[in-house]
């Protein structure tokens, strides 16, 4: 199985050079950025934010308040204004927070006009932020509900089977008639059981919230009700065992870019049911054959995701490598995490770049996907990188860097703050996966029911 990427296919004649991708960019950006105001819209104001922050500030923008839904959190960086939630006594979810950006209050419109009485702020909110304004100001790369409704789990079979994209078997069922049924968890289970998914028509309930993994010795019926608290359908599925994977795409005006497929860190407990998402790798090399699958797939799905909803800008689709192929399981039209991008580039504006070309932002419209994708797939392939994390479960484990050896395997990682990151992996895998150094790690932290997938796999 080869350990390194295939060589990209020279560029067609008249598509702009790679070398000027970051140029391009760049400039468009500091032509729209420079000697502007903004307001960030967060969920979660801590050091997730600095990023973005940076990048405004590098563009020649001024970050002048936020708005969050609690405090700053660690690592925050500084801005002079802020309006919080919490302080004002409103304990918020996060998509109780965006449900409440579309009406926040008189309040916060005098709060905000006393600070910008002109409105010529710009807004700037999360991934998710779906509201064309906010009290009067734009929100740049704002989320558009057509957009937003792809990222239903109870509905996104269809695209699959337009694009011939493999997805495990599947039923759709309310939740008073999935109760009724019982049985369909026998009927569509495999070895493993199945994955129970909410729909999104209470809000988004990504991630752990809106998932759950029934196994064979695990009720069916458990799963759905504590899914029906916050849905009206659920989507039962076979589950797929397979290394939980993604790959990341950007629809651009007239042309698409599909990178480099990652992994997506995942553990379970096969008597539980239970997950644990730990992040991400770019080491990951599933080999020529299934990388061109799953970036065919991602292909597709961009393809008829734009040709159905206009959509622009950064995408993934998520899914397993099985045995038997690809397998998806969820797309998300939306920036989305694991990427890699900032290891190799760490100055590239990746989190402007993808509002500028989703607002049409003028400047951009030489980028061309086949140009894009070879500028990141080559700066990711140059430097791989991890970002991981496993909870510390057990007692006795000290704050500081540490090592685990079994065998060829070894993992280096830093404890602090209940968690412990691994800096540097020697996998036994020879795909390079992380997912079986991590389960080993969270043997040592003290939860070794926890396995990699897939789980009858020897690593």
């Amino acid at each position: 199985m080869p350990l390194t990427r295939p060589a990209a296919a020279p560029l067609p004649v008249g598509v702009t050079d790679p070398e000027d991708i970051r140029g391009t960019v760049d400039r468009a950006l500091r032509r729209f950025w420079n000697g502007r105001e903004t307001v960030l819209l967060l969920d979660d104001f801590d050091h997730r934010s600095t990023a973005l922050v940076a990048e405004l500030r590098a563009c020649g923008a001024r970050v002048a308040a936020v708005v969050t839904r609690a405090g700053p959190g660690p690592g925050a960086p500084s801005v002079a204004k802020g309006w919080h939630c919490a302080d004002a006594g409103q304990e918020l979810t996060r998509p109780r927070f965006e449900s409440w950006l579309r009406d926040p209050g008189p309040e916060v419109r005098r709060w905000l006009d006393g600070l910008d009485p002109d409105r010529r702020w710009i807004a700037l909110g999360t991934t998710r932020t779906g509201i064309a304004r906010f009290c009067g100001r734009p929100v740049h790369g704002w989320r558009r509900p057509s957009w937003a409704g792809v990222e239903d789990k109870t509905t996104i079979d269809r695209l699959w089977a337009r694009t011939g994209v493999a997805s495990p078997p599947y039923a759709v069922l309310s939740v008073a008639d999935a109760l009724r049924e019982p049985g369909t968890a026998g009927r569509l289970g495999g070895p493993a059981g199945v994955v129970v998914a909410a729909d999104s028509s209470q809000g988004h309930v990504g991630d752990a919230l809106g998932l759950r993994w029934v196994p064979p010795t695990r009720r069916f019926e458990d799963a759905v009700r504590e899914l029906g608290a916050a849905a009206r359908r659920v989507r039962v599925a076979r589950f797929a065992d397979g290394v939980p994977c993604s790959v990341l795409a950007m629809a651009l005006p007239g042309s698409l870019a599909v990178f480099s497929p990652i992994e997506i860190v995942t553990l379970g407990d096969p008597a539980a049911g239970r997950l644990l998402f730990c992040g991400s790798s770019t080491h990951w090399r599933p080999g020529d054959s299934a990388e061109r699958e799953i970036r065919g797939a991602a292909r597709r799905a961009g393809a008829e995701l734009v040709r159905t909803t206009g959509y622009r800008g950064l995408f993934s689709v998520d899914g397993l490598l099985t045995e038997d192929g690809f397998t998806a399981t969820e797309l998300n039209p939306r920036h989305a995490s694991g990427l890699g991008l900032r290891a190799g580039v760490p100055d590239f504006p990746l989190y402007l770049f993808n509002r500028a070309v989703q607002e049409g932002v003028p400047g951009l419209e030489s980028v061309r996907g086949a140009a894009l994708e070879r500028f990141v797939r080559d700066a990711v392939a140059a430097s791989p990188s991890y970002a991981l994390s496993v909870p510390v479960t057990g007692p006795g484990l000290p704050d500081g860097p540490g090592r685990l050896a079994d065998g060829s395997s070894h993992v280096d990682y830093r404890v602090a703050d209940g968690f412990a990151v691994p800096t540097a992996i020697t996998p036994r895998a020879a795909d390079r996966r992380a997912g079986p150094a991590c389960a080993l790690l969270a043997a040592r932290l003290g939860d070794p029911a926890l396995r990699s997938f897939p789980l009858g796999a020897a690593p």
